[in-house]
């Protein structure tokens, strides 16, 4: 989905009225920030006035942007799931002037880091995904990292003759995730660490260099 067809943050459908200045849109951020902060610490969710003082409103404040707890919960997920593809984005563009090995290496070790490395806080956003329906969010993040990648791939002068990486970009992106997602959840993994980022690097760097 080209840049100009996104919603301005993923949070937004979320909000009852959407900030226009920048400081309204600091106070929602911080109520966000909080309102995970606090699904880390209670595991459960965590009362609004406990959400308010931790961002440090009023309780005013924050109803003043959502209706209920289910909308800033389901806004925290949606700017963590927004965060997480800005800084997957940031990492294809500072990937673009490695070579070709490097740069998938690159973008491998992002994408495991992002979710393995504290993988409590990956499964409590998964979780509250499909509690509050925002499995459709989560899998169209994906699908727009999938899009950036193809277009980054098309730049590339590595991979022999120009060709359209979209279907590519789009199988490698939803089927790391899900490997990822899996392996959140397996209590005996059946490969280490090093042997699954191995595999999934020469598996990406065999499929792009397939003619």
């Amino acid at each position: 989905m080209p840049a100009a067809e996104r919603p301005v943050h993923l949070y937004d459908a979320f909000l009852r009225k959407v900030p226009r200045q920048s400081r309204s849109r600091s106070v929602v951020e911080a109520i966000l920030v909080a309102a995970f902060e606090r699904l880390q610490r209670d595991d459960e969710a965590p009362a609004l006035e406990s959400i308010a003082a931790r961002a440090g409103v009023g309780i005013g404040s924050l109803y003043d942007y959502f209706r209920d707890r289910q909308g800033v919960l389901a806004g925290a997920v949606a700017k963590l799931t927004e965060d997480n593809l800005e800084a997957f984005e940031q990492c294809l563009r500072d990937s673009r002037a490695l070579p070709l090995e490097e740069a998938v290496a690159s973008i491998v070790d992002h994408i495991l880091r992002v979710y393995l490395a504290d993988p409590k806080i990956a499964r409590l956003a998964l979780r509250m995904s499909y509690q509050l329906g925002l499995v459709p969010t989560l899998a169209s993040t994906q699908t727009l990292f999938a899009a950036s990648l193809a277009q980054a791939l098309a730049t590339r002068t590595d991979l022999g003759p120009p060709r359209d990486y979209r279907v590519t970009a789009y199988a490698l992106t939803h089927a790391a995730m899900g490997i990822v997602h899996s392996r959140l959840w397996e209590e005996s993994p059946p490969v280490s660490s090093d042997e699954l980022r191995a595999e999934l690097i020469a598996v990406v760097l065999s499929s792009l260099r397939r003619s």
